[in-house]
């Protein structure tokens, strides 16, 4: 039965739960009528029954002994364990924490940690048909209390562990939140300078820049959001991106229109703001080259999720296409394509180019889901 009792302790992590289990296998084990495991305050030095079993474990529960009362207090103080069979002729013994119930006999040991430290004491009350509590108790009591000891100190540094991770989560969205802000700051900046620029090409180079930061803004905002820090909502990315562009590239003369069509997909976030600026940078593509001297245009930007575990983003326009003539040229220099294929060799994305000038261009990259 011990065993079956430290077998049960072993499988549990939250505190509360293991005092629990604690408890209950105290009582079975030791065939008592009650039981109470009682931690230390190290504050006060105080005792605080904290989880308690029998018939009076409601009225109990939270009751503070005093430092250096009663036999839990003894057993505090000596760190040895201490029976009685008869508490009426002990000197030791303090009070019953309820007029309900009457101590008869008593059996106490000490909780301690790894360092030998004690911490608390696991005790068993009134032995069941009027029995004794003997030397044989107390070896199998010490035994359960050694196994207890251990499951409180793993489970201690366990939520221990839980309270610095939330505690991380916390500052990584701080993090997240000061960048999204001290980048949104340089994006008023700038377009505070483009409103003075009269050169389209430096108008253009600094827009794109703009577009850029935007987009790293745009994850940063989302991850500090939302609950979840190591992943992203892709679609709902891409929708911010698409939508900073727009603003950016809108021009009043021209009817340039964007539709998406997303599959919902969970990404992690590095890789959704490689995705991002990708998605940004032919955003960019389209609006610069493809609907020249063209008064309307559409682009389409379409996200899937593959049945061989792979994203796929497509983006297309009905523009010009890119051909060994006019305006669209550009986008086949070095400077054009340098930065989609940077970004797409650290997603490990596989990246084409359909380009028809009688239809426009489709530009595709996939990778790993």
């Amino acid at each position: 039965m011990l065993l079956h009792v430290i077998e049960g302790i072993n499988r549990t992590f939250e505190l509360k739960k293991v005092l629990e289990a604690c408890m209950e296998a105290t009582q079975i084990v030791m065939n008592a009528e009650a039981s109470s495991l009682m931690l230390l305050d190290e504050k006060t030095g105080e005792l605080n029954v904290s989880i308690p079993t029998g018939p009076v474990k409601e009225e109990i529960t939270g009751t503070v002994i005093p430092k250096d009362k009663g036999i839990g207090g003894w057993v505090l103080s000596y760190n040895k364990p201490f029976i009685s069979n008869d508490v009426s002729e002990s000197d030791i013994f303090w009070k019953d924490l309820s007029t309900d119930f009457i101590t008869r006999n008593i059996i106490c040991v000490p909780l301690r940690d790894t360092e030998r430290n004690i911490f608390g004491v696991l005790q068993a009350i009134n032995k069941k048909k009027n029995k004794s509590f003997t030397d044989s108790d107390l070896q199998v009591l010490e035994s359960l209390a050694l196994h207890v000891s251990t499951a409180i100190e793993r489970s201690r540094k366990y939520e221990e562990m839980v309270r610095k991770l939330e505690d991380r989560e916390v500052e990584i969205s701080e993090i997240h939140h000061r960048l999204k802000n001290n980048l949104s700051t340089i994006c008023a900046l700038l377009e505070f300078d483009l409103s003075d620029l009269k050169d389209p090409k430096s108008r253009r180079a600094l827009a794109s820049t703009n577009s850029r930061l935007k987009s790293v803004a745009e994850a940063h905002s989302l991850l500090y959001e939302q609950k979840q820090m190591a992943s992203v909502e892709l679609s709902e990315y891409l929708r911010s991106v698409i939508q900073n562009v727009e603003r950016i590239f809108e021009e009043p003369e021209k009817d340039i229109n964007v539709q998406v069509r997303f599959d919902t997909i969970e990404l992690d976030a590095n890789r959704a703001m490689l995705c991002g600026l990708m998605v940004n940078e032919l955003l960019i593509n389209a609006y610069k080259h493809a609907f020249v001297d063209r008064d309307t245009g559409e682009i389409v930007v379409n996200l899937k999720k593959t049945p061989n575990n792979k994203i796929a983003v497509i983006v297309t326009d009905n523009g010009i296409g890119i051909g060994p003539t006019g305006d669209s040229e550009e986008s086949l220099k070095p400077n054009g394509h340098f930065i989609l294929r940077a970004l797409s060799k650290k997603l490990k994305a596989d990246l084409s180019f359909d380009e028809n000038p009688d239809i426009g261009t489709a530009i595709i990259f996939s990778f790993r889901a």
